[in-house]
């Protein structure tokens, strides 16, 4: 299930929920399961990714 917008879909993405560049760690308490959707969306939102076609 999706963690961003609890809808069953395939969550084969992992995110940091403090990017590492921030000095966020791999530990699991820092991450969530996403869909590439979501996951795309939160970056588009922090700034830190583009649109890709």
């Amino acid at each position: 299930m999706c963690k961003e917008d609890g809808r069953l879909a395939p969550t084969d993405e992992v995110h940091h929920i403090l990017p590492v560049s921030q000095g966020g760690t791999h530990d699991r308490s820092n991450l969530m399961s996403l869909c590439k959707s979501c996951h795309n969306k939160i970056h588009l939102e922090l700034g830190d990714r583009q649109i890709r076609n």
